[in-house]
This record gives structure tokens, C-alpha cells and sequence, in this order.
């Protein structure tokens, strides 16, 4: 018959390998963390890696502030490091508008609209690619966005193939910017 130690170390055992268990089912994501800065604006991150599309930041400024999450986490769910601003004097006063890789910007913001904005970043960094988003926008700011040269103008509620494929255009143009014509953004997963 067993002894007090034994049922003792058998118990022990047991409960360690219980937690064990509870640890691979349920695992902690070490890639994804969300940060409340402030009221006015969130970051929403990924931990950069070797990937290219990964070390990509993407930018969304819309006043909405489900809007710009949940197209921060699209974005996130591409494998991409996405930013939400719910202003544009945030982003602007936060400075990481130099280190995006695309923006994607609401055209009707309270205080600076997303046109102002788009004509204020020009000054700071000429050629970041630009996507505009609206509801409500008509077609004379669709114009004007575009011959200020945005990559794209798309209207909610934005379909998540058609975000996605403005914003690898976006980045195909930032790239063939940076490195010639020559210079490819390969698919999210693709070999090669």
C-alpha cells in the first residue's frame, strides 16, 4: 500500500502536469499587444520580425474610433504593425508620420480634415502613399484627393479584399519609389 509521500508526490505531479496542459491550450499571444496612450489615440502594434511585411507600419487617422481599431486589426491580421489616430493633430503631434509605410486617412475629421492632412504630410514627408476612406465624402474631395495623389479613394464601409489590395499598391508604389521600378512587395506567406 502506498505511503503519505507517495500520494503526496503523485498529487504534486498531477497538478503540475494539469497546468501544463492549461498552458498549451490556452497560449498567451506574444505577438500582439494593444497600448491606451490616451483618449485621442491607441496604438496597435505587432512585434517586429525579419518579415518585411511585418516591420510594415500602416497608419489610420479617422475620428471613429471603431472604425480606425478595426482597421487597425485587419491590418494586424495581414501581418503588418497598424497605428490608429482618432485626429489628425495627433498624429501629427505624436511624429510617427515619418516612419509609416502607407496612411490610410478619413476625408471628414473634425478641426483638420483628412485633405489638410494629406497637404500637411507632403511638407513633412513628400511621397508616403496616402488611401483615403469616407461615408460621407462627395465627389469634388474624391477629385482632389486623388490629383493630390493618393493611391486610392474608397467608400465605407471598405471591403477587406479592397483594403487590402489598395494597400499593397500603396506599398508597391512606396517601394518602386525607394528602389526603382524593378522593386516587388511579395504577397503576405508567398516564398521567394
Amino acid at each position: 500500500m502506498p505511503d503519505a509521500s507517495t500520494k503526496t508526490d503523485a498529487h504534486s505531479a498531477s497538478q503540475w502536469l494539469s497546468r501544463k496542459r492549461a498552458a498549451i491550450r490556452s497560449p498567451v499571444p506574444k505577438d500582439s499587444r494593444t497600448l491606451s496612450l490616451s483618449a485621442s489615440k491607441l496604438i496597435t502594434t505587432v512585434a517586429p520580425t525579419a518579415n518585411a511585411s511585418e516591420s510594415t507600419l500602416v497608419i489610420v487617422v479617422d475620428d471613429d474610433a471603431s472604425v480606425a481599431n478595426s482597421t487597425c486589426r485587419l491590418i494586424r491580421s495581414l501581418g503588418m504593425r497598424g497605428e490608429a489616430f482618432f485626429s489628425g493633430a495627433d498624429l501629427l503631434n505624436s511624429g510617427r508620420a515619418t516612419e509609416a509605410s502607407c496612411l490610410i486617412l478619413d476625408v471628414r475629421m473634425p478641426s483638420l480634415d483628412g485633405l489638410q492632412l494629406q497637404r500637411r504630410l507632403k511638407e513633412i514627408r513628400p511621397g508616403i502613399p496616402v488611401i483615403f476612406f469616407s461615408a460621407h465624402a462627395g465627389k469634388e474631395d474624391e477629385d482632389q484627393a486623388l490629383c493630390s495623389g493618393a493611391v486610392a479613394f474608397l467608400r465605407k464601409p471598405v471591403h477587406r479584399g479592397d483594403l487590402l489590395r489598395v494597400i499593397r499598391m500603396a506599398l508597391e508604389r512606396r517601394s518602386q519609389a525607394a528602389h526603382g521600378p524593378s522593386a516587388s512587395l511579395a504577397e503576405p506567406g508567398d516564398q521567394g
